[in-house]
């Protein structure tokens, strides 16, 4: 199955939906490089902090919204050509990117905060995320705040990705493990 603006266009209704997508993200301060499209509704978006999105990203809202939070001083990038499905959250206190021509699984969290305290003397962890380029995240996992994600990784639904995961490998589990090294011919793209 392919995603982006230009199968997107074969519907009339979807160059509707792309015009009001760019037209809402511009009006809740997104920087929006290109068109932006939104099959049913548009994610929540608080924008405090600073959120980009790059030129043909797609937002699937058909059941669900996804919700795109940056705080203040938080920053949100989210590269060219990226499909992010319905349910998934993204949660900026410091620094998110998320690369180009990446696949984001139903309900998938990104977070680069724990938000709270988990004892008195620890306090609250804010670290950068960074997900490479062509990365697929499966349904329901879980990226914790500090994890760098390499470019063509493939993280399996469930999983909870509390380490850095290595370019072109597939890990899955809670806590995230390697399952097998990939195979990605140079120049490879998700459709």
């Amino acid at each position: 199955m392919r995603f982006g603006l230009a199968d997107a266009f074969a519907n009339p209704r979807a160059a509707i939906s792309s015009a009001f997508a760019t037209l809402y993200f511009r009006m809740r301060k997104v920087d929006s490089r290109g068109l932006v499209l939104c099959t049913g509704r548009p994610p929540i978006l608080f924008t405090r902090g600073h959120v980009s999105v790059g030129p043909d990203v797609v937002f699937r809202g058909v059941m669900l919204r996804s919700e795109f939070g940056a705080a203040e001083g938080g920053v949100i990038r989210v590269g060219a050509r990226t499909f992010i499905n319905e349910g998934a959250s993204v949660v900026a206190h410091h620094h998110v990117e998320i690369g180009n021509d990446c696949r984001i699984g139903e309900l998938v969290g990104i977070f680069d905060t724990d938000h709270h305290e988990v004892d008195s003397v620890s306090g609250v962890r804010r670290a950068p995320v960074h997900i490479g380029d062509n990365v697929w995240i499966g349904r329901s996992a879980i990226i914790l705040p500090g994890v760098s994600i390499g470019d063509n990784a493939v993280v399996a639904a469930g999983a909870v990705v509390t380490k850095d995961v290595p370019d072109a490998t597939l890990v899955a589990g809670n806590p995230a493990r390697v399952v097998r090294t990939l195979v990605v011919d140079d120049g490879w793209r998700r459709t």
